[in-house]
């Protein structure tokens, strides 16, 4: 299946400014093979597979975007993303009096998750888009840069054969390329991204204390919660050093880290269950219900501390710190459900990050947390044993009596059948976050 593919075929017009007239196309962008510029001239009442719009202003689009594009992920709070997350991840927001489709991208630091939603009402626009995605699409990250800049570069192209080389575009794409290229820049510009900031827009003592802190507590760490404790929240990075200070619980994993195939691109959750499977075997339980002291154990935490497993405070993440030779967890969850599925997520990153690095458990949409959840939910309730119980009835009560047998919550019930094929998924209008249009 086709991943990400911009198409253009020149048109040029004599109105408006030079690099807008001149970079006129017939513009087709496909994502899964789906066309997502199929659309219905509302004045004409024709349908076409392209667009004509000028390819300059998305090119711009995606240089001015393209650090917060590639590395800040989904936010925690996907209901409802600010306007100026939006403005980073919405090509909407190219602007230029077009009207381009309702696509949203975000990152998780492995692929590029893709989004797309039909026009549903006929809008006071030129054109209404015809096709959005019933799901959404992973790229790997690597292609999608590729495609974006073999775009950008079409366009650079485009503008010095009509005498436009030295536009503000390729000014653009060269301190990029430059930036791209500088370990030391990346990180910088990476960072700011994570914490949601635009480049040069964060205070240079808020970066040179995030880059501190990568130093110290290492770049995995810092990516994990820079996202949860940037622009948003309040004051960036000052909850990081925090979990240093609080009590937390020790413990000292023992468990054999299973060996999984983590190909390049291939989405978090497919070796996340992989692990899952082998752990259980472990265990010598690959279908059944596990018991909480089981969790515990598996995390080496002793029978006297477990009471201790009692947040005081509310917090964006939980971590796990290690101090000598074990590990202390400072936990977020108190409801008895959610803290086995903390447990399982913890259990979870151990093995993905190895000894020695702290564990960070986040609702931010890195891949690293999307390997968390799957992995907990498929430790704490595999699909083999649910179909087994279920006997095919998906009923209230008998998803009622499923959660309750496997001790997590009915939405992990209901996301394992979905995501299993055995229930329809809930429909999302096809964007990850409820809104309706992108408001300038």
């Amino acid at each position: 299946m086709a991943g990400f593919e911009l198409h253009q075929e020149w048109m040029p017009s004599d109105s408006g400014p030079p690099e807008i007239s001149g970079t006129m196309s017939n513009l087709q962008i496909s994502v899964g093979g789906i066309n997502l510029t199929r659309n219905e001239n509302i004045w004409s009442r024709s349908v076409h597979d392209s667009i004509f719009v000028s390819s300059y202003p998305l090119a711009m689009w995606f240089l001015q975007s393209w650090w917060r594009l590639i590395f800040e992920p989904l936010p925690a709070n996907r209901y409802a993303p600010d306007h100026d997350w939006r403005m980073a991840h919405e090509p909407g927001a190219a602007n230029q009096g077009f009207v381009w489709p309702r696509i949203v991208f975000a990152a998780d630091g492995s692929n590029m998750l893709v989004w797309a939603a039909p026009d549903a009402d006929q809008k006071l626009q030129s054109v209404r888009y015809l096709n959005g995605l019933p799901a959404p699409v992973s790229l790997p990250l690597a292609e999608f840069v590729q495609t974006a800049d073999n775009f950008v570069l079409e366009v650079i192209e485009r503008l010095a054969v009509i005498g436009l080389g030295d536009c503000p575009l390729a000014g653009l794409w060269n301190i990029l390329d430059r930036e791209r290229s500088d370990k030391t820049s990346r990180l910088y510009r990476k960072l700011e991204a994570l914490m949601g900031f635009d480049p040069d827009e964060c205070d240079e003592d808020i970066m040179r204390h995030a880059i501190e802190l990568c130093a110290t507590y290492g770049e995995k760490t810092i990516f994990e919660l820079a996202p949860v404790f940037g622009k948003t929240a309040g004051g960036p990075l000052q909850g990081i050093k925090h979990f240093l200070e609080v009590p937390g619980v020790k413990g000292k994993p023992s468990i054999e880290i299973p060996k999984t195939d983590r190909a390049n691109g291939s989405p978090p959750w497919r070796y996340a269950l992989q692990a899952a499977h082998q752990v259980r075997q472990q265990i010598d339980n690959e279908k059944g219900p596990i018991n909480t002291d089981i969790l515990f154990d598996l995390l080496g935490i002793a029978a006297q501390d477990r009471t201790k497993w009692a947040p005081r405070e509310r917090r964006r993440a939980s971590v796990g710190i290690p101090e000598n030779k074990e590990i202390k967890f400072v936990p977020r969850k108190k409801h008895p459900v959610s803290k086995r599925f903390e447990l399982a997520r913890f259990l979870a990153d151990h093995i993905h990050t190895g000894s020695g690095n702290w564990l960070t458990s986040t609702d931010a949409g890195t891949a690293r947390q999307k390997y968390q959840r799957a992995f907990a939910a498929e430790f704490l309730c595999p699909i083999a044993g649910l179909r087994e119980f279920l006997q095919d009835d998906f009923s209230d009560s008998a998803l009622d009596d499923a959660a309750d047998m496997y001790d997590v919550s009915r939405q992990t019930v209901t996301s394992m059948l979905a995501n299993n094929g055995l229930i329809e998924r809930p429909l999302q209008a096809g964007l990850p976050y409820c809104v309706t249009s992108f408001e300038f």
